[in-house]
């Protein structure tokens, strides 16, 4: 198991919640207090897909199926042709599917378990975590490709495993870098620090509220072989 100074755990919380105050982006699915049915649709759209194309279509898509019930309901040929921007050819057919689990399975209310919402067809850890942060504003980490390369840059962390989001140490250790009662905030930065500071390629380190303590940074600015930004492998 990977260990983190706890000074340094704290000060990359700190900056980094502190860079947020400026540098957040702004989405219809983050604006007041979204059911979390609302924000299960966001995250399974937003699975594989950039941000920028769920936002044509996210509000559209939540005015004609505010909930279970009228997505369950939905045609799922005209499903495919309302959100085919996003891609994934079975995406349309998992949230139909979802909805009909949620209808005859929780009287249409999304599950504030873990183990329950894993059940959900579509959903895996990542968006049932997500659920239980921005819905039920639980303290519950988050691991993508992008949460996983600001790891491995800062903390110089790299997991042995072919798929690094699955790495259950890799997780746990995510989770003990989630301040307590600000997981919404935290997670967040973390996804929009990713998109505009630690991008998977030219890393804008010179700027970066980071630096100081990023271990990938250092190496970049003192010239060492840093400067190629490492392969994700998630």
């Amino acid at each position: 198991m990977w260990s983190i100074p706890e000074d340094k755990a704290k000060a990359f919380q700190e900056r980094l919640l502190h860079w947020y105050k400026t540098g957040r982006r702004q989405f219809s699915w983050r604006n007041g207090r979204r059911s979390a049915y609302e924000i299960l649709i966001a995250e399974m759209m937003l699975r594989k897909t950039d941000a920028g194309k769920v936002a044509v279509v996210y509000e559209g898509f939540i005015q004609r199926y505010p909930s279970p019930a009228e997505l369950a309901a939905a045609d799922e040929a005209e499903l495919r042709r309302e959100i085919r921007l996003l891609g994934i050819a079975d995406r349309a057919r998992l949230l139909r599917l979802m909805a009909q689990h949620l209808l005859d399975q929780h009287r249409s209310r999304v599950p504030g378990d873990r183990d329950v919402l894993l059940r959900l067809p579509g959903v895996g850890r990542y968006i049932a975590n997500a659920v239980l942060c921005f819905g039920y504003q639980r303290d519950a980490a988050l691991l993508d490709t992008n949460v996983i390369r600001i790891i491995e840059r800062v903390f110089s962390i790299q997991s042995a495993k072919p798929r690094a989001r699955e790495d259950r140490m890799l997780w746990d250790l995510a989770a003990t870098l989630v301040p307590k009662g600000k997981a919404v905030s935290y997670n967040r930065a973390l996804l929009d620090f990713a998109a505009a500071v630690c991008t998977a390629s030219s890393p804008k380190c010179q700027g970066c509220p980071l630096r100081l303590m990023c271990d990938y940074g250092q190496t970049v600015l003192s010239g060492g072989p840093g400067d190629a930004p490492p392969e994700s492998r998630a």
